[in-house]
């Protein structure tokens, strides 16, 4: 698949996000005491489940919070977590390990026909993101969608349809 295709997922799914009036994930770490922040958004090509956008912040005193918000057609569930600082530590230590930061869009996505993940990361002016087909990835691509899956489960938590 071309880098139009890709640059095509990307804002599709940065789409989602804007539609459920969050922030850029720049703008999150702009914020007073952010000092970085992930967001994993998730689009459901079937319809299962609700899309979703999973928003994790860490401030400078050390508190970590997770937001998710679903995109339902009558009303847009958020729920909120606060973690434990260690298992924050441990989701940034899986990604960083892998060189998540080094790594562009896999070259073999598929146009569509499957989810897509979104993973983006921020802190200060770096901002980084990768789409993912997560239920065909392999490699190091797998392994992020394992530390995601393994760390933060909260943020892959699906919700039935309205």
């Amino acid at each position: 698949m071309g880098s139009r295709a890709v640059t095509y997922h990307a804002d599709a799914l940065r789409l989602i996000a804007r539609r459920l009036n969050l922030p850029e994930l720049r703008a999150v770490v702009r914020q007073p005491g952010v000092s970085e922040a992930y967001r994993l958004t998730i689009h459901y090509h079937d319809g299962r489940h609700p899309d979703q956008v999973a928003t994790l912040t860490r401030t400078q005193r050390g508190v970590v919070t997770l937001i998710t918000v679903y995109r339902r057609v009558r009303r847009q569930p958020v729920l909120e977590y606060a973690l434990d600082s260690d298992r924050y530590r441990l989701f940034d230590l899986a990604l960083r390990r892998l060189g998540f930061d080094r790594y562009d869009n896999p070259p073999d996505l598929p146009y569509d026909g499957t989810d897509f993940w979104l993973l983006e990361r921020a802190s200060g002016s770096f901002a980084h993101s990768v789409v993912i087909a997560p239920e065909q990835a392999t490699g190091v691509y797998a392994r992020m969608v394992a530390a995601v899956r393994d760390h933060l489960p909260e943020a892959v938590r699906a919700i039935p349809p309205d």
